[in-house]
């Protein structure tokens, strides 16, 4: 169909142009004549050319790279909408301390959680175990500090601390700003050699702190016969902590 109609669009206008130029070549007496007849006739097949018309088909690689390129953008789209949850572990607590001031109850309370193990959910466990122990002790103030194990505890390298102050006004009780919440955390994952060197360090350290400081490099030149490596190799963690967001 589309080249029957093609051929007779070329026709008309072929025979529209030269009997313009002379009529009587076209069959025609006059020029409007073969306008009329043959131009008009060229415009119909050009409109019924258009009209039936195959759509321009893609070839195949074409196409396939189309649906891959839909597929993908339908995955990210997918995975953009998927938010993980945090999840609040199980925690075990392994001391408390009472720093209230002028009837000002602020308490704190040091926790383990070995299953919490990402950045999220050890926020997510450290103000869950805030909201628990404020409930049940009614405190102004209720610090968590989520600790990597017990024999770490109070070295400054919490996995995630999170402060809850239900009434908003601060550890005086006096700056109310509204502020809730104040939690951090840190994603970081330790290998068992980390702990193992962490571990004996503390164990091993008081041997090594003749005039009331540690000599680390005796040390580390302890523990590294016991662990079969260089001192230079027996390093403690760094923990590093960010704002969560509340």
């Amino acid at each position: 169909m589309d080249t029957v109609l093609a051929l007779l669009f070329l026709a008309s206008s072929a025979i529209c142009v030269i009997g313009l130029l002379k009529p009587s070549w076209a069959g025609k007496a006059t020029r409007g004549q073969v306008f009329k007849f043959y131009g008009l006739g060229a415009a119909v097949f050009l409109f019924l050319f258009a009209l039936f018309m195959d759509p321009v088909k893609q070839s195949p690689d074409i196409a396939a790279v189309s649906a891959e390129q839909i597929s993908t953008a339908k995955a990210a789209i997918g995975q953009t909408s998927t938010v993980t949850k945090p999840v609040a572990h199980e925690y075990q607590i392994i001391d408390k301390n009472d720093t209230s001031f002028a009837g000002r109850k602020r308490l704190r309370w040091i926790i383990i959680s070995p299953s919490a193990l990402s950045q999220i959910d050890r926020a997510e466990t450290a103000k869950v175990a805030a909201m628990d122990l404020q409930k049940q002790t009614g405190a102004d103030l209720a610090q968590i500090w989520l600790e990597v194990a017990s024999f770490t505890a109070g070295q400054g390298s919490q996995l995630a601390m999170a402060t809850y102050i239900p009434d908003g006004c601060g550890n005086s009780g006096k700056d109310c700003d509204g502020k809730n919440w104040n939690v951090s955390a840190s994603g970081v994952q330790l290998t068992d050699e980390q702990m193992a060197i962490w571990k004996a360090w503390r164990e091993n350290r008081e041997q090594f702190m003749p005039d009331g400081y540690v000599d680390e490099e005796r040390l580390k030149e302890f523990l590294a016969t016991k662990f079969d490596t260089t001192p230079d190799k027996i390093t403690l963690p760094w923990i590093e902590r960010d704002d969560i967001a509340q």
